[in-house]
């Protein structure tokens, strides 16, 4: 099953067969996207029998440059919005509860949630909290890099018990 799957692949993208570069160069912009990131780039780059280590080194760098760029961009978003001193609305309900789980787990503890739900959403919710964004950074950071490792682990374990 997990040759056919790969030959598959690499039928569909014949000149990636044989090129790790190539590889981890796709695998870098999968994670780049939102909600898949490096969850999704990882077991993709291990199933298709890439190294382990420099897929989860790359998916967790793609992961990590995407979150960065977001974060920098609800910064400077949140800081033309507070110039322009908008009326003050009541927050919505979404915005109620993303504050509720911020006020119980803190940075930490949204961060570390970000390998379940997923990181630019974990980043988001301490920014729209007024939190600094160094600050949100690093336990984004400490998060990809953790989540990153586990999912490695988890799937080169998986890959192995198909052999």
């Amino acid at each position: 099953m997990l040759h056919e799957l790969q030959e598959t692949y690499f039928n569909v993208f014949p000149g990636l067969e044989g090129n790790i570069f190539l590889q981890l160069l796709c695998l870098f912009v999968l994670s780049l996207i939102p909600f898949f990131e490096a969850h999704g780039a990882i077991p993709f780059g291990v199933i298709l029998g890439t190294p382990t280590i420099p897929v989860v080194i790359t998916a967790a760098a793609g992961n990590w440059l995407s979150v960065m760029a977001f974060i920098w961009g609800v910064s400077k978003l949140r800081s033309k919005m507070a110039k322009k001193k908008q009326k003050k609305k009541e927050p919505s309900k979404r915005a109620i509860k993303a504050r509720g789980y911020f006020e119980k787990y803190g940075v930490p503890g949204v961060s570390l949630a970000g390998i379940i739900l997923g990181f630019h959403l974990a980043a988001g919710i301490p920014l729209a909290a007024g939190v600094n964004k160094s600050y949100v950074s690093l336990w984004i950071t400490i998060s990809i890099i953790l989540g990153s490792i586990l999912v490695g682990v988890l799937a080169a374990f998986g890959v192995n018990l198909l052999h």
